[in-house]
């Protein structure tokens, strides 16, 4: 029976040091602090202005469908934003906080819109410029925010007018938290759409002609 003890002991051993390697590693897996989340991107304050190239992926839930639109970014922090899709379409949209232009390669037409004439310009200017600034203390206002990992935060929506067309984003920033990699949109009928962003350049001057339309 002694030997039986000692066999028993020897067995169970390794088993007890496998669980409390296993509960080492969630305790060192578990999500940070809210409050530690927002320290660690604080090289975000010295971000003015930022170029990208991005990747947009949509997926249609019903269809099992995805396409995938290329284009590059520009943001002039609390200014302008631009976006342009060079493939598999052309086009070009610069938002400010009081105006919308969008040039379209097939037409070769420009739509200019004032706030007058889209009262929710403002409020989607503020939000894109929110998402890519990871404005944290401005989101808490729309959004509550619970982050899931060291680089990544998930967004639920407070505000009516953005839960009628997503359930959430998540956001994921670079490993040096100076700039957003990945934003993922997830919509109430199951489709989804995700960017990722590469080649960024913070505080970088932006050419003049970039904000030109048609573009040069």
């Amino acid at each position: 029976m002694h030997y039986m003890r000692i066999i028993a002991l020897l067995l169970l051993c390794p088993l007890s040091l496998l669980r409390a390697a296993d509960t080492a590693m969630a305790a060192t897996a578990a999500a940070p602090t809210l409050a530690e989340f927002a320290a660690w991107l604080r090289p975000l304050a010295a971000v003015h202005s930022v170029q990208a190239e991005y990747r947009q992926t949509r997926h249609l839930r019903s269809l099992d469908f995805s396409l995938s639109i290329h284009g590059h970014m520009a943001q002039e922090q609390g200014r302008r934003l631009l976006w342009a899709t060079t493939s598999p379409m052309r086009s070009t949209c610069i938002f400010s906080e009081d105006s919308f232009q969008q040039w379209d390669a097939e037409t070769g037409k420009i739509t200019s819109l004032s706030a007058a004439d889209m009262p929710w310009l403002k409020v989607l200017f503020s939000c894109q410029k929110q998402w890519l600034s990871g404005d944290l203390d401005a989101l808490a206002t729309d959004f509550s925010i619970e982050p899931l990992d060291d680089h990544t935060l998930r967004l639920t929506p407070r505000r009516q007018e953005f839960q009628l067309f997503f359930t959430q984003i998540e956001m994921r920033f670079r490993p040096s938290y100076d700039a957003i990699a990945r934003l993922v949109f997830s919509e109430k009928n199951g489709d989804s759409m995700q960017m990722d962003f590469f080649n960024i350049r913070n505080n970088e001057p932006i050419p003049k002609q970039l904000w030109m339309l048609p573009p040069k």
